[in-house]
């Protein structure tokens, strides 16, 4: 059994069209440099360089612009969001914004729970004069 991650279009393009780019860049290179080596070769055998680069550029410029077509969504796939990536931030801000709400309502009803029991002591302190005022006492 084969752990080979490659499919078959993978392996199609590694031992099919990437020789050929890669032929095809090596060939224009070699033209190039034995124009600026022996121009007076290149100049007199210019129609044979010409087919040459054509044959060879005619399977290797089409695989060339799908690598580069390939290359340029992949790059787009990687700089966007991923939707499950969205939806897990957005769960996550709706769970930050649930717990404040609740710390909320808890510190909203432990104020109110410690007025009412400071109400009440005032309240049982008065009834038992022990207040630091008095009540006014009622004229008859």
């Amino acid at each position: 059994m084969r752990n080979n991650k490659d499919s078959v279009n993978d392996r199609m393009v590694k031992w099919t069209a990437l020789p050929a780019v890669y032929l095809w860049l090596l060939s224009s290179a070699a033209v190039v440099g034995m124009g600026i080596l022996k121009p007076e070769v290149v100049l007199n055998n210019i129609g044979e360089f010409v087919a040459l680069l054509a044959i060879i550029g005619t399977t290797a410029q089409p695989a060339f612009a799908t690598m580069l077509e390939l290359w340029k969504q992949e790059q787009q796939i990687e700089t966007e969001l991923h939707p499950s990536v969205i939806e897990s931030q957005t769960r996550v801000m709706e769970e930050r914004a649930t717990i404040e709400r609740q710390m909320a309502l808890k510190a909203q009803e432990h104020k109110h729970t410690m007025d009412a029991e400071e109400r009440r002591a005032k309240i049982k302190l008065v009834a038992e004069g022990k207040a630091a005022f008095k009540l006014p006492k009622k004229e008859e």
